[in-house]
């Protein structure tokens, strides 16, 4: 009774688009925190990973994602007043600068608050109240997965070991009590076939590097997709990495067209797994079907 008082007054567009765009504006700042102190692009892709977690634990200039409290412009280091800080608008009134030093901001900023209303509006729509909630807060991780990614290529593990340890919890409470609706996996034993996903990118990436002698892909990549199976099963996790390739394909042929810089340029794959992840929730179609001999 309680539960459906909440859904009737509290839960509607208007409040699910402000508390996406909330959170949104949270996930600007674990894009920033979680990897911060890493170098950045090719440079992340050659660095010493062990020397670089001594550094990182030796530093003065500890950043965490709740540690400083109060977000603050990257360049000047100065705190961002509340008004400061509104999601997307206040990018719109500062006209894309820091209020005190007048450094650009990045339209990643904004942009990032507004995939996170999309998918707070798609899984509003589209799912039930519980099921949506974990989906939407699924998705909300494969955003911040996605913009580190391109920036450092890693998949932080900060996120892809609880995310898989949320997602067999979740599985195994919804075989039980029955809370949660497709595509969220309807039990144990869908969860753990899900792991089918990683297993079969690990065995791509291991059979890239006998026949070509370098890494393809990395285990990080693997790690995404092992989370993604244990919430959504194995149906959801192999279609995922068929759609998150093709797509990687397209676009990747794309952007060396455009930049000239030759197919040995590597390209992050996580955030094509996202997308690939992204449609398969959200479709009805289910690729798989097409594969049964009847």
């Amino acid at each position: 009774m309680l539960n459906n008082f909440i859904l009737e007054n509290f839960i509607n567009p208007i409040t699910v688009s402000l508390y996406s765009l909330l959170v949104g504006s949270f996930l600007t700042a674990c894009i920033y925190r979680i990897p911060y102190g890493r170098p950045k692009g090719l440079e992340s892709l050659e660095a010493d990973e062990v020397e670089l977690e001594k550094e990182l634990a030796a530093s003065n200039d500890k950043i965490s994602i709740f540690k400083p409290v109060r977000s603050f412009c990257p360049n000047c280091k100065n705190l961002i007043a509340w008004w400061q800080n509104i999601p997307v608008l206040s990018w719109f009134l500062l006209r894309g600068k820091c209020y005190s030093c007048k450094t650009p901001i990045s339209f990643r900023y904004p942009a990032v608050e507004l995939l996170s209303l999309a998918f707070g509006l798609l899984c509003y729509y589209q799912f039930d109240s519980w099921t949506a909630l974990i989906i939407y807060l699924f998705c909300c991780s494969l955003i911040v997965i996605s913009f580190i990614d391109i920036d450092y290529y890693i998949i932080p593990n900060v996120i892809s070991y609880p995310g898989m340890v949320i997602g067999l919890a979740l599985s195994g409470f919804n075989q039980y009590f029955h809370i949660f609706e497709k595509p969220l996996a309807a039990n144990l034993t869908a969860s753990l076939l899900g792991l089918a996903g990683g297993l079969f990118l690990w065995l791509i990436s291991e059979l890239y590097y006998l026949l070509r002698k370098k890494v393809g892909l990395g285990f990080g990549d693997v790690k995404l997709m092992a989370m993604a199976g244990l919430f959504f099963g194995p149906s959801h996790a192999i279609q995922a990495i068929f759609l998150g390739s093709f797509a990687g394909s397209i676009l990747g042929i794309g952007l060396i067209l455009l930049t000239k810089k030759g197919s040995q340029y590597p390209l992050p794959f996580g955030p094509y797994l996202a997308l690939g992840i992204v449609l398969s929730i959200f479709t009805n179609v289910n690729l798989m079907e097409y594969f049964v001999i009847r």
